[in-house]
């Protein structure tokens, strides 16, 4: 008769291919770590506030939108739209759209540093609206604070 010796209870090796208590014992926590340590990076990520971003794709300059509200509070999801002539005698158009993030904030990249007419931005919530002339002979980086009344 062949008897088997049993497995080594320090060992933390049962049959083989399966977790014995000690095994348990020191894989638990360290999963637990390892996901405590993800959840922190994803939250920090995401209250990182990072202005919503649109690139028109046609020259260096910028334009950042903040809009807040009467009570100065940033106003999230304004619908901010354009018109872009650029080109011979204004002949190719582009109508950029987004809206705005969390903090209030939308950048506008990549613009033309030469435009035949001002670019007009409007900017609207609800009922509300308001628009901005874009000159970027002018102003070439430009910044605009808007308050929706």
């Amino acid at each position: 008769m062949h008897y088997e010796r049993p497995p080594d209870a320090s060992s933390g090796l049962g049959e083989a291919g399966r977790y014995t208590q000690p095994m348990r014992r020191l894989v638990v926590p360290v999963l637990l770590c390892m996901l405590s340590i993800v959840a922190t990076d994803t939250a920090t990520a995401q209250n990182q506030a990072v202005p919503g971003e649109i690139s028109a794709d046609l020259g260096p300059c910028s334009a950042v939108i903040t809009v807040t509200g009467a009570d100065s509070k940033p106003i999230y999801a304004a619908r901010i739209t354009a018109r872009v002539q650029y080109g011979v005698m204004g002949i190719k158009k582009l109508d950029p759209e987004a809206y705005t993030g969390q903090d209030g904030k939308l950048k506008i990249t990549r613009l033309p540093e030469s435009l035949k007419k001002p670019m007009v931005i409007h900017v609207s919530k609800d009922d509300k609206g308001d628009q901005v002339e874009f000159k970027p002979a002018q102003s070439c980086h430009a910044a605009f604070d808007l308050q929706l009344r």
